[in-house]
């Protein structure tokens, strides 16, 4: 069931884009068109380089979170855009606007990337093939990201290099000897914030380039790229720089590292003590009232989650079991040298939470010393895999999990102490809102008017005093600070440092005298003060780390987050620390200074590098006047289908078709012819069309094939079959939670040539399948189960049939494993072992065929079949290693182990759900294996398949 299938859309259309948005996004949606405009024009005064044609954009919101992706094409270029705002502490969070930053940063992906060939036939060749054409768009992570990333920041005075945030993260990772090395750029290292170094130091790295040598030197690298002179990103670049990007990029990260350095000795020391010390990445701390308890989310360097739950005091059994363990190192080998006493003992942990079926764990907060709230990620009712934070609640006596929410699609929320009222931001539509619940009658009620221009975040509640703190952001401003009173409704802009460009994570005082945040001015972040009786605002710190997450203990000890390569730890600031006062304040209300980071960045210290270049007009909310249209399937695409297969066993296929769709792949097709082109054993032509409306799906092939199993590579059977005809397939899905169910009704009507005779050939087939899994990331458990009954005539006499499949599938301690049982059974018919699936024989059309791609075609029949089959591997995307035996009339016939692997590109992902249509559906098989036997030879096997399976 595609992921999409169940929305409704429509399209807006401007000169240059088709807008597709889903029931919802409509205003959003307008405000783009003018805006997608306004970024064509202003990148074509920049760069002189357009898009060629339409292009077509997704508005839609699928993960309640900011994202957006791009897939460059010369002829079918496609922008993504999610909805949903970024929050305050994330490294997008420096806009004008989260609209206008979005589509420039897509924009600039398409322009950089789906540029033409100068080469006529290749570009001719790209023109016809999609996969080509995807494959020949492509440069390296860091080169796409990074240099998107420039440009968001020189177009807009904003984006991630003029960043507090991103400035000061690569500043500590310089410090500790951590930035990347070149070759690490693309995807990382698993060190902590690696996968976002693409664009925080990719962007930095092309910045100091256009610094140290010039912009039309490093635009010249995108213009050799598609010379008629065939060149990758390298030989492009080296033709003009005179040196490798490699060389150039130590010189940059030695500079940055001696800048990094250089601020470090200016630093005054930092009066603070390690409180725990965590493995990885650690977010979103939150103390128990009574200060006994830290419930914090952690995850690994794999992105695995995990709510945990610690005492706060000094575990003395740490300690003990430490000193007990060097005494026994010593007792064994007194000349050894016993370990170094740890800086700080881990804090007990009393519990654990992870999240069930990735729906995530966000934001903690305490009910009470026995329950704790927290927001998860749940499955849209009505479209399969759009999901919405919703609010939980986990008690710590019992383990039990219950969902307080249904529908109100919130991010970050404060709670009252009775625990019954939640003040929450609500994310719907784009539109970003502060919103109060009411747990007991599920009443949701708006704080503030809905506006596009206007987000909130990180509201922030002192029960006792009912003042509420938040965080607000509108059109071409900071984020900025409030606090509101409850019982008066009177609010007050709490004062930031003058030139600040970061504002997030308000923690309350435990009196509500005194307000905790973090601000960010040149390059830095620190801890500020906010004193409510006087007015004053007090500065913490002086730069020293990365500080995040603020929070007042009742000592008045003061604990934060800090972060370096290998992830955050806690640390605590003394009662005795007041801070200095804050004498220079920015204005209220009034936009941040453009480049107010780049000034002082390390590698980027002349703005008038980013002032001399075109920049876009203040952000504004547009709405464009056009008429909107339902989504219309008849707008369809094609593309020249290529692919090849190869089973040692068998045959080796050649596949040359044209495959096309709509946007949305409501309406597919895909006709082609297969050949073999080894021994000739199998050919064909096919036709095949799908629909998709809503749960249901409809499919429909028209085939002429031969296959001639005398001329396979290995076989123990020999017949020629010759058919043609017409194949039909409706199915019906239903989704509940983890419950996926299709119906399916298919049948075939044709004609069968085999040992000299042309008979018809019918058959109806009936049948379900379900699918169920638990999934808690360490230990998952799920199963598979399809059931079919068919009845048929072939060669003239009835036949009726029974299929059943069932697979136990899951993981422990992340290690990927399944056993699977086949059954299948024929009156007055036999059934078939071997061969393998492909776009000329689909499986679902084989319906008396048991397909196994190490096994030629005709291998073996009979008419009761079972398989017993078993596999594990290494982690999840890896190749299984597996083990597979066949019995055929309660005959072991044989059996195989090895290696296989197999992914597609298809509609189960809103990446493969939008790619264009020779790309879509595309499918990777692989294996080796060895086949054992007693009527046949034993030995290996291999296949590979890069095919269409529509």
């Amino acid at each position: 069931m595609p992921a999409w299938s169940a929305a409704h859309w429509f399209t807006l259309n401007t000169e240059h884009f088709n807008i597709h948005y889903t029931q919802g996004n409509e205003a959003w949606a307008r405000s783009a068109a003018q805006e997608l405009e306004i970024v064509r024009d202003k990148v074509w005064q920049q760069q002189k380089r357009v898009l060629e044609g339409k292009a077509d954009v997704v508005v839609f919101d699928p993960i309640h979170a900011a994202n957006g992706f791009a897939l460059p094409s010369t002829d079918n270029p496609l922008m993504a855009l999610f909805t949903t705002p970024p929050q305050s502490d994330t490294a997008i969070s420096n806009h004008a606007s989260w609209q206008q930053l979005l589509i420039l940063h897509e924009y600039i992906h398409l322009v950089h990337l789906s540029q033409p060939s100068r080469h006529r036939w290749r570009q001719a060749l790209r023109d016809t093939w999609d996969l080509y054409d995807i494959s020949q768009a492509m440069m390296p992570r860091w080169v796409a990201e990074g240099y998107a990333t420039l440009m968001e920041s020189k177009m807009t005075g904003r984006g991630r290099i003029n960043d507090n945030f991103g400035e000061a993260l690569l500043t500590e990772l310089a410090q500790q000897g951590a930035l990347l090395s070149y070759a690490q750029l693309n995807e990382g290292n698993d060190e902590y914030y690696s996968k976002s170094m693409a664009y925080l130091i990719g962007g930095r790295f092309l910045a100091w380039l256009e610094q140290h040598y010039s912009e039309q030197l490093l635009d010249a690298v995108w213009t050799r790229m598609r010379a008629v002179e065939s060149r990758d990103f390298d030989s492009a670049f080296y033709g003009v720089f005179s040196d490798h990007p490699s060389t150039l990029y130590r010189r940059f990260v030695a500079e940055f590292t001696y800048q990094a350095m250089s601020k470090e000795q200016q630093e005054p020391p930092l009066m603070s003590d390690l409180w725990q010390d965590y493995q990885y990445a650690a977010t979103s701390p939150v103390l128990s009232a009574d200060g006994s308890m830290l419930a914090i989310v952690e995850s690994d360097a794999k992105g695995r989650v995990k709510l945990n739950v610690y005492e706060t005091k000094t575990d003395a059994t740490a300690e003990q079991k430490f000193n007990d363990k060097q005494k026994e190192i010593l007792s064994a080998d007194p000349q050894d040298i016993a370990d170094v006493r740890p800086i700080v003992f881990a804090k007990k942990t009393l519990h654990t939470l992870e999240p069930i079926n990735f729906s995530g764990i966000r934001y903690p907060q305490w009910r009470d010393n026995h329950t704790l709230y927290f927001v998860a990620s749940v499955n849209d009712k009505d479209v399969k895999q759009v999901r919405r934070g919703e609010l939980f609640s986990w008690s710590l006596k019992t383990g039990k999990i219950e969902q307080l929410t249904q529908g109100v699609a919130i991010r970050r929320f404060t709670l009252s102490a009775d625990g019954h009222t939640v003040f929450a931001e609500q994310v719907m539509n784009g539109h970003s809102e502060l919103v109060k619940i009411n747990l007991h009658e599920q009443t949701v009620k708006a704080l503030f008017s809905k506006q596009l221009s206007t987000l909130y975040d990180y509201p922030t509640l002192h029960d006792t005093q009912q003042k509420l703190a938040y965080l607000k952001h509108t059109l071409n401003q900071n984020w900025q600070l409030y606090i509101q009173d409850l019982t008066t409704q009177q609010h007050i802009q709490v004062p930031m440092p003058q030139g600040y460009q970061y504002a997030t994570q308000p923690s309350w005082s435990k009196t509500g005298e005194a307000l905790y945040f973090i601000a960010g001015t040149e390059g830095c972040v620190d801890i500020y003060r906010f004193e409510l009786l006087t007015g004053a605002l007090y500065k913490l710190t002086q730069g020293q780390s990365l500080f995040a997450f603020p929070i007042a203990q009742s000592s008045g000890d003061l604990l934060y987050l800090s972060s370096g390569f290998e992830g955050n730890d806690m640390y605590q600031l003394p009662a005795s620390l007041h801070g200095e006062l804050v004498y220079e304040l920015a204005p209220r209300n009034t936009s941040v200074p453009e480049n107010s980071i780049a000034k002082h960045s390390n590698t980027v210290d002349d703005t008038e590098q980013f002032n001399g270049s075109i920049r876009l007009p203040a952000a504004a909310i547009y709405h464009y006047e056009a008429a909107v249209s339902q989504y219309d399937i008849w707008q369809q695409s094609a593309s020249l289908a290529l692919g090849a297969q190869y089973a040692s066993a068998s045959t080796s296929l050649l596949n040359i078709g044209v495959k096309g769709s709509d946007f949305l792949e409501k309406l597919s097709w895909h006709a082609g012819l297969s050949q073999d082109i080894a021994g000739n054993a199998l050919n064909g032509v096919f036709a095949k069309v799908r629909y998709q409306q809503g749960a249901s799906q409809w499919d429909m092939h028209v085939f002429d094939y031969k296959l001639d199993s005398q001329k396979q590579q290995r076989t123990n059977l020999g017949d020629t079959v010759q058919q043609h005809g017409i194949y039909g397939q409706f199915s019906h899905s239903y989704q509940w939670q983890q419950l996926h169910v299709q119906g399916q009704f298919s049948g075939l009507l044709g004609k069968k040539q085999a040992q000299g005779q042309s008979v018809d050939h019918r058959w109806l087939r009936v049948g379900a399948q379900q699918q169920w899994q638990y999934d808690n990331q360490s230990f998952a458990i799920g199963q598979k189960l399809a059931g079919f009954w068919s009845e048929g005539e072939t060669y003239g006499q009835d036949w009726q049939g029974q299929n059943l499949d069932a697979t136990l599938f899951g993981k422990i301690f992340h290690i990927p494993m399944y056993v699977s049982y086949q059954f299948a059974k024929r009156q007055q018919q036999t059934l078939q072992l071997g061969g393998m699936s492909s776009s000329l024989l689909p499986q679902s059309r084989m319906v008396n065929t048991i397909t196994a791609p190490d096994l030629p075609f005709y291998a073996a029949q009979g008419h009761r079949y079972e398989g017993y089959g078993g596999a594990i591997a290494l982690q999840a995307q890896f190749p299984w290693l597996y083990y597979q035996q066949h019995q055929l009339d309660e005959q072991v016939f044989g059996q195989s182990y090895g290696l296989k692997w197999s992914t597609s590109f298809n509609g189960q992902s809103w990446l493969g759900k939008f790619a264009p249509a020779g790309l879509s559906d595309f499918r990777v098989d692989l294996g080796v294996s060895r086949v054992e036997g007693d009527s046949f030879e034993n030995e290996n096997r291999a296949w590979l398949g890069l095919w269409y399976d529509l």
